[in-house]
């Protein structure tokens, strides 16, 4: 093991709400989702981290990943990340990037990205658009020898025509299986509340994040699962 595992995505991939499940003291419930980032303490980000899909496949090949440390994002702003690595293999800490410490894209041997809700992206990018700038990234990755998997929260971007020629055929994207079944985006599983995949389908009854569509810790599992199922059936390897 030496190198690690870059992920970035949104709120999903930083792994927002595992925290509920610690049994740690003063958990920031409330009666509907709602992030507080001054109710955070390292002890809560400590045990989410321990407990998200992308800490899961970095345990499962014995070796370490790195997201950034704020919570939350958009595709452009991802997008905006990506582009710098087409000029340079390493990003300063900055402060805009939420990066601790400079970053080396030539540490890692695996990018997980995750294309988040396109309702969030200023209406002037549109998806197509999107992808084409973040494969021009990607292919630069993997002719470093990185490996791309890629998920989709939104059904937009998996059915967008450039998605199947960017990302299904160039072997990118992950398909999502729950109870024996496949799924190319993740947004159907958590509004279906019988999935028991969100933090809202274990605490809802109790009147607490009675909207919250995060990922439980079974639903980090499940993305987990999906992740290493299409990596090991590449015969990939850190």
């Amino acid at each position: 093991m030496s190198k690690g595992i870059l992920g970035i995505g949104d709120s999903y991939m930083w792994g927002e709400g595992l925290y509920y499940y610690s049994e740690l003291p003063n958990l920031p419930f409330n009666e509907e989702h709602n992030f507080d980032f001054d109710s955070i303490t390292e002890g809560y980000v400590g045990y989410k981290n321990k407990h998200r899909f992308i800490q899961l496949v970095a345990d499962h090949y014995n070796t370490w990943c790195t997201t950034k440390d704020m919570n939350g994002s958009t595709n452009e702003y991802n997008l905006e990340f990506l582009n710098l690595f087409n000029y340079t293999d390493i990003v300063e800490p900055n402060g805009k990037h939420h990066f601790s410490f400079r970053l080396n894209i030539n540490e890692y041997k695996l990018v997980i990205f995750l294309f988040t809700s396109h309702l969030r992206d200023n209406s002037i990018h549109n998806i197509s658009d999107m992808l084409k700038a973040a494969d021009k990234t990607f292919t630069r990755f993997e002719e470093k020898g990185i490996t791309v998997c890629t998920l989709c929260w939104m059904p937009e971007f998996f059915n967008n025509h450039n998605y199947k020629k960017l990302y299904v055929d160039k072997n990118r994207h992950t398909e999502i299986e729950h109870k024996n079944k496949i799924y190319n985006w993740y947004e159907d599983l958590c509004q279906d509340d019988s999935n028991k995949l969100t933090i809202k389908s274990d605490f809802s009854k109790e009147g607490l994040q009675t909207n919250d569509m995060h990922f439980n810790q079974r639903g980090n599992l499940m993305i987990a699962d999906s992740i290493i199922r299409k990596l090991n059936s590449d015969k990939f390897k850190i």
